[in-house]
C-alpha cells in the first residue's frame, strides 16, 4: 500500500454533523455568538476546524489579524440531562452568553443528544428573546440525526434572511456572493471578484459567513447573486439558498457551474454575459482571460517538456471530477503516461471513474496492483493523495478545484516548481 491511510475516502455518502455548518455560517459575523446545545465535547470538531482554517490562512497570506470570530459556547449537557431534559441547562447557558459577550444575536445549534431527549429549543429561544431583548434563533437540525454540515449552513443562512432582510429596490450592477470558498481574502474570492469586475459588476458583500447585520440587511438590494460553494453537495445547498432569496426578494442568480478549468471558465463567462445582456463584453472578457492563460501555459510547457507524468486517483467521483485536471495537464503540454487507480477505491467507484475518464482521455487506466513500479519510473506524480515514498515528486491536487484562470495559473506555477527541483529531489508540492 503506497497511501497514507488517513487520507483515504471510501464512503459512498456524506455523514457529517450539522452543528459545524451552523457555526461556519456566522463564523465571522460581528456580534454573533453560537451556542451548541450539546455535551462539551461536541465543540471540539469545530474548534479544530477553526484552528485548521487559521493556519491555512497564515500559510497563504490571507489571515486578517483583527477579523471577528464568533464565540462558540456549549450548554454542557451531561448524563442526567438525557433523562431529565436539558432545557434549564440551555436557559442558563443563554443567560451566561448574554452577560459575558453582549451579543447582537445568538444562534443555537442542536446536537444529537438534544434531538433525542426532545428539548423544545425553539420555545426556549423565544423565551430568551423576550427576556433579553436580542434575537435568539435556532435551526431545524440535530447534529447527525436529521442533517449534515451543509444543511446546518443552509438553514442558518435561511433563518438570518428571514429575520434580518426585507425587500428593497435593487441597485444596478451590485452582486452578493453566497457561500464560502476560503473567505473574502482567499484566491477564489479574488478571482471571482475580478471576473465580475470585468463586466462592470461590484461585489457588495458575502452572505452568510462574512456579513455584519448592516451588510445582511443590504443583501436584498443586490442586482445579482453568485452561488459559490465547494463540491457538488455543497453547491446544491448554496443553490437552494439562492433560490430562496430569489423567491423572497426577487434577486436573480447565475444558475451555472462554477468557472473551473478553461472550458468551464469560458462557459461561465458566456452564460453571465447572456444573463446580463452583455454578450459583447463577454467576448472581450474571454479574450483577455485567454491571453492571460497562454502566457503562463508557455512557461509551464517549458518546465514540463519531456517529463513522464502519472496521474494517481484515490477519490471517488463524488469528491473528484477528473475533467478539469486532464484539461489542466493538456494545456501544459502533458499527456499522462498512465492513470493509476489507488487501492482505497471500491470496485464500484473504480468502474464509475473509468467511465468518466473515458469521456476525456484515451490514456491507459490501471489499478495500483497491476503496476507496482509505475510510480517509481515517473518524473512527476499528479495525485489526489499524499504518497508514502518521499523520493517521488508529488503534485498533490486540491480537493476543491480553484476558480478561473487565476486558479489554473497558481497550479501551473507550483507544478513547474516541482518539475524543476534539482538533482531528482522528491517531495510533495501542495496544490492549494
Amino acid at each position: 500500500m503506497v497511501l497514507n491511510k488517513r487520507y483515504m475516502i471510501t464512503m459512498k455518502r456524506s455523514c457529517s454533523c450539522s452543528m459545524p455548518g451552523v457555526w461556519r455560517a456566522v463564523a465571522h459575523n460581528e456580534g454573533a455568538v453560537v451556542i451548541y446545545h450539546s455535551p462539551k465535547a461536541c465543540g471540539h470538531v469545530t474548534r479544530e476546524m477553526d484552528l485548521g482554517g487559521h493556519y491555512h490562512a497564515l500559510a497563504r497570506g490571507t489571515f486578517v489579524p483583527r477579523q471577528y470570530t464568533a464565540p462558540l459556547v456549549t450548554s454542557n449537557l451531561r448524563d442526567e440531562h438525557s433523562i431529565f431534559g436539558g432545557a434549564d441547562q440551555l436557559r442558563q447557558c443563554i443567560e451566561y452568553v448574554v452577560e459575558r459577550y453582549k451579543p447582537l444575536y445568538i444562534m443555537i445549534a442542536n446536537s444529537c443528544v438534544a434531538g433525542v431527549i426532545g428539548d423544545d429549543t425553539p420555545a426556549i429561544a423565544r423565551e430568551a428573546e423576550t427576556d433579553f431583548g436580542i434575537p435568539v434563533m435556532t435551526v431545524p437540525c440535530n447534529g447527525f440525526l436529521d442533517g449534515e454540515y451543509h444543511a446546518g449552513f443552509y438553514h442558518t443562512a435561511k433563518v438570518l434572511a428571514e429575520r434580518f432582510m426585507q425587500w428593497q429596490p435593487a441597485r444596478a450592477d451590485t452582486v452578493t456572493l453566497l457561500g464560502d470558498r476560503g473567505g473574502p481574502n482567499g484566491a477564489d474570492a479574488k478571482e471571482m471578484t475580478a471576473l465580475l469586475s470585468s463586466f462592470g459588476l461590484q461585489v457588495q458583500g458575502r452572505f452568510p459567513g462574512y456579513a455584519t447585520l448592516e451588510e445582511m440587511k443590504r443583501v436584498p438590494v443586490s442586482a445579482l447573486c453568485i452561488p459559490l460553494g465547494g463540491g457538488p453537495q455543497s453547491y446544491a445547498w448554496i443553490r437552494k439558498l439562492a433560490v430562496d432569496l430569489e423567491e423572497r426578494f426577487g434577486i436573480p442568480f447565475l444558475d451555472h457551474d462554477l468557472p473551473v478549468g478553461w472550458g468551464g471558465t469560458k462557459a461561465w463567462i458566456k452564460q453571465l454575459g447572456k444573463m446580463l445582456g452583455r454578450e459583447q463584453a463577454a467576448l472581450q472578457v474571454e479574450a483577455a482571460q485567454e491571453q492571460r492563460l497562454k502566457l503562463t501555459a508557455v512557461k509551464c510547457r517549458s518546465a514540463l517538456q519531456g517529463a513522464r507524468v502519472v496521474l494517481g486517483i484515490g477519490r471517488p467521483l463524488s469528491h473528484f471530477q477528473p475533467g478539469w485536471v486532464l484539461e489542466l495537464l493538456a494545456l501544459a503540454g502533458v499527456t499522462p503516461a498512465k492513470i493509476l487507480l489507488f487501492k482505497g477505491l471500491t470496485g464500484e467507484q473504480k468502474t464509475a471513474l473509468r467511465q468518466e475518464l473515458a469521456k476525456h482521455t484515451i490514456t491507459p487506466i490501471v489499478d495500483e496492483t497491476e503496476d507496482e513500479v509505475l510510480l517509481h519510473t515517473s518524473d512527476v506524480v499528479v495525485t489526489t493523495h499524499e504518497l508514502e515514498d518521499d523520493a517521488l515528486r508529488q503534485f498533490y491536487l486540491p480537493v476543491l478545484p480553484p476558480l478561473g484562470v487565476g486558479g489554473m495559473i497558481e497550479l501551473w506555477n507550483k507544478l513547474g516548481q516541482l518539475a524543476k527541483r534539482p538533482g531528482g529531489q522528491g517531495g510533495v508540492q501542495y496544490g492549494w
